[in-house]
């Protein structure tokens, strides 16, 4: 099926909406996937709230001399060094933000045998295991607090195109929050998106990622990009460019490779639940 592509910003009315509320799996996603969003809420009333979720340090373990040390995993950058990227680039886009403390999936922990949950780069981009299931419900809270009773939200999720299991998880939180009532629509994670070889290497797309869900696309929202202002603000993520995009003209080709009539694009997408062959009847 093929959802017909409609303006985002026709698509609300925006002042009667008192918080976007955009789900940030990592410190960048938000600002690669929804600048153009991000952008076009910029002294509006509707004032966007970006929570960045596996934003936390990895927690200590205990080394056979009784001491503490932090674990590193080879190819990741400090969250500290990521958390000043991130306050950067929400102050330059005004907006609001929090940071949770909660590990990305590499420094996650088995709360039974306190082993890696996902040890080697290839689980990561997969299902929660079982041993992550406990974290799952302690998001759900966490973000059930943060996001119900603040009036008329627009909660904004990652689809998990690229099947990495962050986004996976979060995009599984943000759908029981729209059960509780919230307003939900999906963002392209970018630059799985455009590129495959960024996730798991395998070909995924929206409607791809919304199966997984249980899911199956209701309708296409375009909203334009100026892709000069997204790449400065994208560029205050210093540290991700080189593994995302090689280099800054890498980054503005990618922000090119979604379009609509031509131009410059991000896609958010709602969903329902699919239909039944009875229902169609």
């Amino acid at each position: 099926m093929t959802a017909k592509a409609l303006s985002l910003k026709d698509a609300y009315a925006w002042d009667d909406i008192e918080r976007v509320v955009i789900l940030s799996p990592h410190l960048d996603d938000a600002a690669l996937s929804c600048g153009g969003l991000l952008n076009f809420l910029n002294g509006r009333e509707a004032s966007p709230l970006v929570i960045s979720i596996y934003g936390g340090n990895p927690t200590p373990i205990k080394a056979k001399d009784g001491s503490l040390r932090v674990p590193q995993r080879k190819g990741h950058v400090n969250p500290r060094l990521r958390r000043r990227e991130d306050v950067a680039a929400m102050r330059a886009a005004n907006a609001d933000f929090v940071h949770l403390g909660f590990a990305d999936g590499i420094y996650r922990r088995s709360p039974l045998s306190n082993a890696f949950i996902y040890r080697h780069a290839r689980e990561r981009w997969e299902s929660p295991r079982i041993d992550d299931l406990g974290h799952v419900e302690e998001l759900f809270l966490v973000l059930s607090r943060l996001c119900l009773g603040l009036g008329r939200i627009l909660l904004v999720s990652p689809m998990s195109i690229g099947r990495h299991v962050d986004h996976h998880i979060v995009a599984l939180v943000a759908l029981r929050l729209a059960e509780q009532g919230v307003s939900l629509i999906f963002y392209e994670d970018f630059p799985y998106v455009v590129d495959q070889d960024v996730g798991n290497g395998t070909k995924d797309d929206p409607s791809g990622a919304l199966k997984r869900l249980g899911l199956e696309p209701a309708a296409s929202l375009f909203m334009p990009v100026d892709v000069i202002a997204k790449a400065s603000l994208i560029s205050k993520y210093h540290s991700q460019i080189p593994a995302l995009f090689d280099d800054a003209q890498g980054l503005l080709t990618a922000l090119q490779g979604r379009r609509h009539e031509g131009e410059p694009c991000e896609f958010y997408w709602k969903a329902r639940k699919p239909t039944t062959n009875t229902e169609k009847e």
